[in-house]
């Protein structure tokens, strides 16, 4: 049976990359009881695939891993088990089954990423950049040259953008996601991991195209923006939150999280 286990990504944890969460990960599954499946090569490795892996820097309260098991264990049990091993910046929210079939891989199915992005203390510009984000949004068609390990190809950033819209009542948002957080088990929002500190000012909320090749980053989207102004965007002056992974429904018209996918095992 295939599992999905949903966590967030915070705090110290932003700074560790991709590869040597996967390890930390793998590590703290075999502390566990839970009968993981690994493969039959040689060498053998844990059964495990991730969702879009977020890059170093940008953190994130619903991250992604699916992992195979030879035998059922209980949500409740696997979730106490693994949450004993997660260090700080990390920590387990869900453990559901989800459908086994190779095109179900939550790596395949995702397609759009619901995300909150905010200037660092001292780095907002001097200028009317909300204008400029939503006129920059709303252009018929933006032509960008993105840069791919096999090379450049010209694609329409337009097609990639699916909403965005500029929030400025940050404790009113605020609150839904703690509620949210609360009711999942993690730690509160507000002046906690998730959100920063409070009276960070505006945010930016925005769903954008993630998908294996396809791919568009906030920071993209604004570097863009930026140069469409006659100006550079300074590095590291943006702080990015993944708010969730989503899936198209069978219809193709609704996006559903990639959390509300499967049971809970009992």
């Amino acid at each position: 049976m295939r599992v999905r286990v949903k966590f967030a990504k915070y705090g110290p944890m932003k700074f560790i990359g991709h590869l040597e969460l996967m390890k930390y990960l793998m590590r703290a599954v075999r502390r566990t009881d839970i009968p993981v499946k690994y493969d039959e090569g040689m060498h053998q490795r844990m059964v495990m695939s991730f969702a879009m892996p977020l890059g170093v820097g940008p953190t994130s309260s619903a991250e992604y891993m699916d992992i195979e098991l030879e035998e059922p264990i209980s949500t409740e049990k696997a979730m106490q088990q693994l949450g004993k091993y997660m260090c700080e910046g990390l920590d387990i929210l869900d453990f559901r089954e989800v459908d086994g079939g190779k095109k179900m891989k939550a790596m395949t199915i995702v397609a759009a990423a619901d995300y909150e992005v905010w200037f660092r203390e001292g780095f907002e510009p001097d200028w009317d950049w909300k204008k400029a984000l939503e006129e920059f949004c709303a252009r018929e068609s933006i032509p960008w040259i993105k840069e791919t390990k096999k090379g450049t190809r010209e694609v329409d950033m337009k097609e990639w953008i699916y909403d965005m819209e500029i929030r400025d009542g940050y404790e009113q948002i605020n609150a839904q996601q703690s509620s949210a957080m609360r009711e999942s088990g993690a730690p509160e929002a507000g002046d906690g991991p998730f959100y920063g500190p409070a009276g960070a000012g505006t945010r930016v909320y925005m769903r954008l195209c993630c998908s294996v090749g396809d791919n568009l980053k906030p920071e993209q989207l604004f570097g863009e923006m930026f140069r469409s102004c006659g100006h550079e965007l300074p590095p590291f002056a943006l702080q990015v939150h993944r708010l969730d992974l989503l899936t198209k429904e069978a219809s193709g018209e609704n996006y559903i999280s990639l959390g509300d996918l499967g049971e809970r095992i009992p």
